[in-house]
């Protein structure tokens, strides 16, 4: 039997059964044929524990698998998921998000078309089970939506301009095995509590460290990618369009972008006294008029987070060392 070319590696955990049976359903009408591909469900600590026979996949699916792994955070889930394939390819599907039912062809296409390309993402295009709200369209990335555009991009660290902003996410995150093995899984053998650290908020709460995969394959030579040809729907309940959720999350994951970035020698802003974080948040509730309505006050929010991760820096001034090129 010939190796799987590419593998779909979802991490969970105490998962909504009626959207992963969905995302089940629609990797069982891929059009790639199932010798071709694989798939591991990672139960990061579900209660009861899931099992096989929980889900039912139609041909022309590739055998459902699935592992444990109790350590909490998706980092430690993507990489048990990467444990147990053996692909050239692997594509992290988040348990809401439906790929469209040639993904996975289009996937081996695309990265074969790039053999520089370390990492890469598509569209991720809404449905909403409630009516958003009239101010969700400019935050809408933090429901892990992204669309830019029609053309195929490409990036690296030698294109001699700044880190641009479509750099690809975990949901629909595909990665080129020898972009991570061995040099990412020694990354986060040696940092993977300062990676939680700076990256990882908590289990359902967010984070950004399947941005730190991305910015440490791009520091190893790789370069970074988007296709309009791969799509995923995201299904967003309603308690995700919540104004307090928004109000919550935002400004902690802006806090650890700052610091992921700074970590790995991305950042655009330096670091900030953390004496003066207050005078700052200050000024920036008039910049941005955060009385006004509740995006104003977002964006005020998505600013002060910003800040707070600007101070982190300046207590905790750490950088990776500088890996070896490919």
């Amino acid at each position: 039997m010939n190796s799987p070319i590419i593998s779909v590696v979802i991490p969970t955990r105490n998962p909504d059964r009626n959207r992963l049976g969905e995302v089940l359903a629609a990797l069982g009408q891929q059009s790639l044929s199932a010798d071709a591909w694989e798939l591991c469900l990672v139960d990061n600590g579900s209660t009861p524990a899931l099992d096989v026979t929980d889900f039912h996949l139609t041909t022309p699916a590739a055998p459902l698998r699935i592992i444990r792994e109790d350590r909490p955070g998706l980092l430690a889930a993507r990489v048990g998921g990467l444990a147990h394939t053996t692909s050239r390819y692997v594509v992290f599907i988040d348990d809401d998000t439906v790929p469209n039912n040639d993904f996975l062809a289009k996937a081996i296409a695309f990265m074969d078309r790039h053999p520089n390309m370390g990492t890469a993402g598509g569209k991720i295009l809404p449905r909403y089970l409630t009516t958003p709200p009239d101010w969700l369209e400019e935050f809408a990335w933090l429901l892990a939506l992204r669309d830019n555009g029609t053309a195929a991009l490409e990036w690296s660290c030698q294109s001699g301009t700044p880190l641009p902003y479509w750099t690809p996410i975990g949901a629909g995150l595909l990665v080129r095995r020898a972009a991570l093995d061995p040099k990412y899984l020694q990354h986060v053998s040696m940092h993977s509590a300062q990676i939680e650290r700076i990256s990882w908020r908590g289990q359902g709460a967010g984070g950004v460290e399947d941005k730190d995969l991305v910015l440490h394959c791009l520091r190893t030579g790789w370069s970074t990618g988007y296709t309009p040809d791969l799509v995923l729907t995201h299904i967003i309940p309603p308690e995700r369009l919540q104004l307090s959720y928004f109000e919550k999350t935002l400004p902690a994951l802006e806090k650890m972008w700052a610091q992921t970035l700074h970590a790995h020698g991305f950042e655009s802003h330096p670091p900030i006294t953390p004496a003066s974080l207050p005078l700052r948040k200050l000024k920036a509730w008039f910049v941005f008029r955060a009385w006004r309505s509740s995006a104003h006050r977002l964006r005020w929010l998505e600013s002060c987070g910003y800040l707070t991760g600007l101070a982190a820096n300046h207590q905790q001034a750490f950088r990776y060392a500088t890996p070896p090129s490919v």
